[in-house]
């Protein structure tokens, strides 16, 4: 459990995996996997570079649940996150009550407003990778791995940009970013 101090994030998109975000804020320490009941995680966040982005969709009764991961993170992380995730800009930040451990835990994530959602972007082929696995680290179930792993995307046409992510995290290339 985290320190008085910490706070819970609960990651979804491409935090999911420890090295993914700990090149972003440094060394975090990883609580436990939780289920999100009335969450569903769809790639409709509008992202700056002409892809579509994660992002949890409240879907309150419908019988959907997200997986996510939970990380406990300092103050100082928390502020380099938000600096990451474009808090205010693009991403909100939202208070969870997650149950962890049997325990019912404060926490956030971030999720996008209506406004900074889309319809017709779809994310990069090498965004998605990233994701699957992240999902695959936290044991999450064969069915929802799946469900990411068949999101519509496209390729990157910046393939250095692709290259690089993919290295950072020790994934294959795909052969079009081989090139």
């Amino acid at each position: 459990m985290p320190s008085v101090r910490q706070r819970l994030y609960i990651a979804y998109g491409s935090n999911l995996h420890p090295r993914r975000l700990e090149a972003r804020i440094g060394s975090v320490g990883l609580v436990g996997a939780v289920e999100l009941p009335g969450w569903r995680l769809r790639f409709e966040k509008r992202g700056g570079d002409g892809s579509s982005k994660a992002n949890l969709h409240a879907c309150p009764g419908s019988g959907f649940a997200a997986r996510a991961a939970v990380f406990a993170l300092s103050p100082d992380q928390v502020r380099k996150l938000d600096v990451f995730e474009g808090c205010g800009h693009g991403y909100e930040t939202v208070p969870f009550t997650i149950d962890l451990h049997g325990k019912q835990c404060q926490a956030f994530s971030y999720t996008a407003p209506l406004q900074w959602t889309t319809r017709t972007l779809r994310p990069f082929d090498w965004y998605v990778d990233v994701i699957v696995s992240g999902a695959l680290h936290h044991g999450f179930d064969e069915s929802y791995i799946q469900q990411i792993a068949r999101q519509p995307v496209r390729e990157d046409p910046d393939h250095e940009r692709a290259r690089k992510e993919l290295r950072e995290m020790n994934l294959p290339l795909r052969s079009h970013y081989k090139r």
